[in-house]
């Protein structure tokens, strides 16, 4: 009886022991080995949201610095005597440099993992922040800026490979609708930040405080971001050794991914950029009116990409092109109704459409990650992401100066939302003809 006893306590003193190991500590996290169980099981605090969180964090930071120079527009024309169009140029220059690396950032993940991709890029972003500060010319600024933003291409493909690595199947679409709204964050805290500290202390100093947030992320992640055992497995060793051939990720619905995501992004690049302008001239609505709805925008936006991530886990059973197809038809007729307002419509809405549109118009974003990266396979999401990414830039840079210039040309805004409703429904066209492969648990 008393060996009974003596048997049972030790049962229970192990089972005890295996669920405090179970929850999060500093220790588990630095050690090289977790659990898989552990991403399965409930826990005081997920280790796989926790990686979530790292590689959240690891975008917020770069997005503050990428979304964070037009902010410094003013005070950097300020000091270095610069044109509009010059001034214009620092931020194509980071978009540039992340143009340039994106195929590369895709290599990288798969070839060395999300980690190495996490770190890097966070510390190549920070360090050049800092070498900006110490530029006196424009020339210089701008090269250090494009070198800048060569760091800044790594996040999203290594944060996506994190969703894939640590998420099952049926709890994707929400996680990285989730990493997505890292982009929105890293642009409100900038918005909010930035600016103050080039006030009170000039812009150089508050780059390097941007700066400064992405060394601390690449400090985070070294420290803390684990893959899961048997997560690298699934790369196989000629995976590794070998260069990345572009036919392997070069496929028929990468490019039709690739284009829709050139287009469907003008919806919301169009909606940041002029809607304040647009409702001014057609409305008579102040600008300080209109920014206080975009940052209501901003954020119903990102809710839109943890929303819609959600129902293609859950409505749509793991399919992420239905999700993907209603956000776009519904930013398709977000533009439309959005464009032909009658004359003195009210605030009120106004306001409901704006943020309908924006729920749409920037939700839709998680559901193309994360299609591409099962389309793609545990040994080519990096480069598969990358590629389409290549692919998207060109539009993000060229469409909304286009927008724009129809504006200016034909003076007429209702025409130019409804060529830019045209333009997403060729976006959403464009999806319809993916054929989406079943998600693998």
């Amino acid at each position: 009886m008393l060996s009974f006893r003596h048997a049972a306590k030790a049962a229970k003193d192990l089972r005890m022991s295996e669920e405090h190991n179970k929850t999060f500590s500093p220790g588990q996290i630095i050690s090289a080995t977790i659990a898989p169980k552990a991403r399965r099981t409930p826990l005081a605090l997920p280790l796989h949201w926790l990686m979530l969180g790292i590689a959240l964090l690891a975008q917020i930071t770069v997005s503050i610095v990428t979304q964070g120079v037009p902010t410094l527009a003013p005070f950097l024309q300020a000091d270095l005597g610069l044109t509009r169009g010059q001034v214009g140029l620092f931020n194509s220059a980071v978009t540039a440099g992340s143009l340039v690396s994106m195929f590369a950032a895709g290599w990288v993940v798969d070839v060395k993992g999300e980690r190495t991709a996490l770190i890097w890029g966070n510390l190549i972003v920070g360090l050049f922040c800092f070498a900006v500060t110490m530029t006196q010319g424009f020339l210089t600024a701008l090269l250090v800026l494009f070198a800048a933003g060569l760091g800044a291409s790594f996040p999203t493909p290594a944060g996506s490979k994190a969703v894939m690595t640590w998420f099952p199947v049926a709890q994707r679409g929400m996680a990285m609708g989730v990493r997505q709204t890292g982009i929105p964050i890293g642009g409100a805290v900038a918005a909010a930040i930035l600016p103050t500290i080039a006030v009170i202390a000039g812009w150089r100093t508050a780059l390097a405080a941007s700066g400064t947030t992405c060394l601390f992320a690449a400090g985070v992640c070294w420290l803390t971001y684990r893959t899961p055992d048997g997560a690298t497995s699934e790369i196989s060793p000629t995976t590794r050794r070998k260069p990345a051939q572009l036919r392997e990720v070069l496929t028929r619905d990468i490019i039709l991914l690739g284009l829709a995501g050139a287009l469907l992004p003008l919806g919301q690049f169009a909606l940041l950029t002029y809607l304040a302008l647009y409702l001014k001239e057609t409305q008579g609505i102040p600008v300080t009116t209109t920014a206080t709805l975009l940052v209501c925008a901003q954020i119903t936006g990102a809710s839109g990409r943890v929303l819609w991530g959600i129902w293609s886990d859950r409505w749509f059973r793991q399919h992420r092109k239905p999700a993907l197809v209603w956000a776009s038809v519904c930013s398709t007729g977000g533009s439309l109704l959005l464009g032909w307002l009658p004359q003195g419509a009210s605030l009120w809405l106004i306001g409901a459409i704006v943020l309908v549109y924006a729920f749409n118009t920037i939700g839709w974003h998680g559901s193309w990650i994360a299609m591409l990266a099962e389309i793609a396979g545990p040994d080519k999401q990096g480069r598969t992401l990358g590629m389409a990414m290549t692919i998207m830039y060109p539009g993000i840079m060229a469409l909304p100066p286009l927008f724009g210039l129809f504006v200016d040309y034909t003076h007429s805004w209702q025409w130019a939302w409804t060529m830019l409703a045209l333009v997403l429904a060729v976006g959403t066209a464009l999806v319809l003809l993916v054929k989406e492969q079943e998600s693998q648990a």
